[in-house]
């Protein structure tokens, strides 16, 4: 089964309020024990839209990927975002070679 993928870029506008999502959203992360492969750091932007956060989380499976983001606690957690930052999200399954 292949791994699955969230990738989110953000870019904040409220630290305030996005620190109450990153506080929520953190407490659902620990229930679904995904790998951190990105979290911020240096970057450099090579094309297309900026933004100042980049975090990769690698799960069991696509599905439990989706799981997550589709969780009732997630979305909970999303609802506190709104307003307080932009960005883009995005699941993708792993390849397998």
């Amino acid at each position: 089964m292949n791994k699955g993928y969230l990738i989110a870029h953000v870019t904040v506008s409220d630290p305030v309020a996005y620190a109450e999502y990153a506080r929520a959203a953190g407490e659902v992360v620990k229930a679904f024990n995904p790998k951190i492969i990105v979290w911020s750091g240096q970057y450099e932007n090579l094309e297309g839209e900026s933004h100042e956060r980049h975090v990769v989380f690698e799960f069991a499976s696509f599905a439990e990927a989706k799981r997550f983001y589709e969780s009732p606690g997630y979305q909970a957690a999303r609802s506190l975002r709104a307003g307080a930052a932009t960005g883009t999200f995005v699941l993708v399954e792993g390849a397998s070679l």
